[in-house]
């Protein structure tokens, strides 16, 4: 199923920010969930000749991301009182799933805005900065800012209501 560089990396390219995504749920910190996604991908190429009996890459790499994420968590922490668990860690694999695409839909939305107006959006929503910051940081009025706040919450959500409402509202 996996035996060439170029269906590799297709699955690479196709599931690593939604697999980032679905590791940052469980760790909480960026970069170690990034290390986590990196570690499944080169274990899936070590593993590349025994995945013929594998129905669905994309459930194994979920799979395997979850259960490393976990792995992590155990090794790090060998005790977590449940008080401290969001609730996102009780969700099924399949919602777990669907909300990892839901995130890159919508991250991939954000990517595709006019550059100016992704970066003020980030600021504002992602670093929460208020946009009086924003305008000083950047030079434009608090006006503009907002129009282009404005502008990127229509456009994302024009493009895709159900993932808007879901992160947005």
């Amino acid at each position: 199923m996996l035996t060439s560089k170029k269906q590799f990396s297709e699955y690479y390219h196709g599931y690593y920010r939604q697999l980032c995504l679905h590791a940052l749920h469980f760790l909480c910190d960026a970069d170690e969930a990034e290390d986590v996604v990196q570690d499944t991908f080169v274990n899936l190429w070590d593993k590349r000749d025994q995945l013929e009996k594998i129905k669905s890459v994309k459930a194994y790499l979920y799979t395997a991301v979850r259960n490393n994420c976990l792995t992590r968590i155990r090794d790090a922490k060998p005790t977590t009182s449940l008080d401290k668990w969001s609730g996102e860690e009780l969700l099924t694999g399949d919602e777990q799933m669907e909300r990892a695409e839901m995130e890159a839909r919508v991250w991939k939305m954000i990517d595709e805005l006019p550059e100016r107006r992704r970066e003020i959006f980030l600021m504002a929503k992602r670093d929460g900065m208020r946009y009086k910051d924003i305008a000083e940081q950047t030079g434009l009025t608090v006006k503009t800012v907002e129009n282009h706040v404005l502008r990127a919450m229509q456009s994302l959500r024009a493009k895709d209501i159900k993932a808007y409402l879901f992160f947005f509202a």
